[in-house]
């Protein structure tokens, strides 16, 4: 139960940061990934509440956890050598092409996208699983 509070309040934390500083669709994508990562536990538990293995998939735990924190680490070096506030603009298109946060922020919209594909994978499997057991 203590690692699903403490990756919450990471979530919460990269949610908060992100929001303080305007990155309003970066913290979207840090909440999707934060849905994806309790979703993932939560068919993993009630799989197994039914008495069914349910292990497996792209972005399990370890998976989430050091790809959080490899993508932190790497912006902090990267933000400190580069500039925090760097940012490449190319004259005539009209946003920002990266900026030094997206070290971040690119690795949490992939884990965004493949939390809630393992959550998925999990939930086809459970059903299988559960669909073999009835006669």
């Amino acid at each position: 139960m203590l690692d699903r509070y403490s990756e919450l309040v990471m979530f919460l934390g990269i949610c908060y940061y992100l929001v303080a500083h305007h990155y309003f669709l970066s913290s979207l994508l840090a909440f999707v990934a934060l849905i994806g990562s309790m979703m993932v536990s939560y068919v993993r538990a009630r799989a197994e509440g039914l008495g069914i293995e349910c292990k497996g998939g792209l972005m399990q735990r370890p998976e989430r956890v050091v790809l959080t924190g490899a993508a932190a680490i790497l912006c902090g070096v990267f933000g400190g050598l580069i500039g925090g506030s760097y940012q490449l603009r190319v004259p005539g298109i009209p946003f920002v092409l990266f900026e030094s946060i997206s070290i971040f922020t690119v690795p949490i919209a992939v884990m965004a996208v493949l939390t809630n594909i393992t959550a998925a994978q999990r939930l086809r499997d459970a059903r299988k699983a559960l669909d073999r057991q009835q006669p």
